[in-house]
């Protein structure tokens, strides 16, 4: 595990990982913009994963900056030995490498050591569902704490600042590496402490569109997603056995039809293109791609009936 403290962020390198950290500022404009929304401090974090879904694969990296009431930055990084191999294109990816975390701790004592670091501070992540849906399993799994703190979308906060722009005064879209060309950010994109100074620079870019005076209400209207102690129902995150398939479909992109208890076409199939199963405050969601409003959607897994792979692409969504 590497933890570092410093004033201003600079390059380092994880001797055990041999990730090397390019240089990325964080300025003393950043640190004045996300104190004033966050003035007990906050915390980026991203996460690299053997794949999409929380319910069937496995974290590998786990990297955050922090920055206190004081201003100090410091950063966490480890590497995690997921027990089972990584695939082939994951490793295209973001180029770990089995051999690379074949001697690193298993998720427990990095989860342990990852919430000593956060405490109960803020908690930011682009498309930050995705990330958090990761910690939540592990920490279900590993019969670990939940702490109180809140969890906001870089990602969510960017689309509500930028979508009434003129399109020469937004980005062209919101994915993370758009957002760094967009605020001409030169950085590696799918190496986690990377993606979590990045994402930490976007909100404090978002933040500085605000009106300071208010700076915090905004900033939880416009990019909070929830708390992460709302997850604390361990049975509610528990994959039952018969919606195993879904997650299976997820991880082939299968495109499935589902008979769902909810909106227009209820009880009806309807076809989508599963991306993952993921915890949500109500349980766990299957998130999705409607094949037919070409949008993606959160579907509460007990309200699928019924699933089956796609033999009438002609189906309404």
């Amino acid at each position: 595990m590497l933890i570092t403290r410093q004033i201003f962020y600079k390059a380092t390198v994880d001797m055990n990982s041999k990730r090397p950290n390019s240089l990325i500022e964080i300025t003393t404009l950043d640190k004045e913009r996300l104190l004033s929304a966050f003035p007990k401090g906050v915390v980026a974090f991203d996460l690299e994963m053997t794949g999409l879904s929380a319910v069937v694969d496995k974290v590998i990296e786990i990297a955050a900056i922090k920055i206190d009431a004081d201003q100090t930055i410091s950063t966490f990084h480890e590497l995690v030995n997921p027990l089972i191999k990584i695939p082939e294109q994951t490793i295209q990816y973001h180029n770990i490498t089995n051999e690379m975390v074949r001697d690193r701790p298993t998720l427990k004592k990095p989860l342990q050591d990852f919430h000593k670091f956060y405490g109960n501070l803020p908690l930011i992540a682009h498309n930050a569902l995705f990330d958090a849906s990761f910690i939540i399993k592990g920490l279900h799994e590993h019969n670990l704490d939940f702490s109180r703190s809140d969890i906001f979308d870089s990602c969510k906060m960017s689309r509500a600042v930028y979508k009434k722009r003129r399109k020469e005064e937004s980005p062209e879209n919101f994915r993370l590496s758009t957002l760094a060309q967009f605020y001409d950010l030169d950085f590696t994109h799918h190496q986690a402490l990377d993606d979590a100074t990045i994402s930490l620079k976007v909100m404090a870019n978002c933040i500085g569109e605000l009106p300071s005076e208010k700076r915090p209400s905004k900033v939880k209207e416009l990019g909070f997603l929830f708390k992460l102690n709302s997850f604390q129902k361990r049975e509610e995150y528990i994959l039952p056995r018969k919606y195993r398939p879904i997650a299976d479909y997820a991880a082939s992109k299968t495109l499935i039809d589902i008979a769902y208890q909810g909106g227009s076409l209820k009880g009806q199939f309807r076809p989508v293109r599963p991306v993952a199963v993921l915890p949500m405050p109500q349980g766990l969601a299957l998130y999705a791609e409607c094949i037919n409003s070409k949008t993606y959607k959160y579907f509460k897994l007990k309200k699928i009936k019924d699933f089956k792979v796609t033999d009438n692409k002609d189906a309404k969504c």
